[in-house]
């Protein structure tokens, strides 16, 4: 998330159960995602944030962390009652609500989320907006299938009925013609009715259909049908998927007239999406 809405930072004590989520950017380095079979830089933040909670429910795996001679240090000063580097490579964190996600600090505070330690100090910088608290999941898997009409005249499109698909992918290994994640199911995204997959477990089609009206010279005018399927399986990568329907007639270019964002309805949503991309929504004006 982007650093705007943040205030000045204040050194406090912070209780470690306050820090909501385990930071998953640990690098290559960490011992228990290469114990895991996990990469930072290639597995999903969904994966990561899975694998590092459910490996905290077990003490065993702290025997993995302490391998590693730097968080066996860490794990040396947290024993001590105090906070590794706090001087002069302090944990930092954004905080809002009594909440805190960290920014600096990741496998200090990794290790002490995991090691039971109570509190810890950090520089934290206060939002004065939340945008990073999780999105609740919604929806289940399943097909979902759309549909809408408009008329075309020359450059002009007016005349648009029904729903409108718009599916948002962030996955660090998209598919090449799914490059930049963000992708409305219109007749731009004709696929000839073959389907395409984005990622293992979700894939789409789009079939375009078109009538012309107006048979007489200089009369360019036609009625376009554009039917789009999403499949969403059960048991699909691990990763942010969220597939969302507006008004045809509110879709800037197919509409009357355009006042703001359309109204999204999300039909399905998975993974680590945060209350700042609600925001990034508002201004997606990615059309055709």
């Amino acid at each position: 998330m982007g650093q705007s809405g943040v205030s000045g930072p204040e050194r406090r004590v912070v209780r470690v159960a306050d820090i909501v989520e385990f930071p998953t950017a640990l690098g290559s380095r960490c011992a228990l995602l290469r114990e895991l079979g996990l990469s930072a830089y290639r597995d999903t933040e969904e994966e990561l944030l899975d694998a590092l909670t459910r490996s905290a429910e077990d003490p065993r795996w702290l025997e993995v962390c302490l391998t590693d001679s730097r968080c066996r240090a860490f794990w040396d000063v947290f024993q001590q009652g105090r906070t590794p580097f706090a001087e002069f490579d302090p944990v930092r964190l954004h905080e809002h609500g009594g909440r805190y996600w960290v920014v600096e600090g990741k496998h200090r505070v990794c290790l002490a989320k995991r090691a039971g330690v109570k509190e810890l100090e950090a520089v934290v910088y206060p939002l004065a907006e939340d945008v990073l608290s999780l999105l609740p999941r919604q929806g289940e898997p399943g097909c979902f299938r759309f549909r809408f009409t408009c008329q075309r005249r020359g450059r002009k499109v007016e005349g648009a009925r029904g729903e409108v698909a718009f599916l948002w992918v962030e996955d660090p290994e998209l598919s090449e013609s799914f490059a930049g994640g963000q992708v409305w199911l219109t007749a731009s995204q004709d696929t000839g009715g073959r389907f395409r997959e984005v990622v293992p477990g979700l894939r789409y089609r789009v079939s375009v259909a078109r009538k012309r009206l107006c048979w007489r010279p200089f009369c360019s005018r036609e009625e376009i049908a554009v039917d789009a399927e999403v499949v969403v399986a059960e048991g699909h990568r691990r990763t942010k998927i969220w597939l969302m329907t507006v008004r045809a007639a509110e879709v800037p270019g197919l509409g009357a007239g355009f006042a703001g964002p359309p109204a999204f309805e999300t039909v399905y949503r998975f993974g680590c999406w945060r209350r700042g991309h609600l925001r990034q929504l508002r201004h997606v004006y990615r059309f055709f």
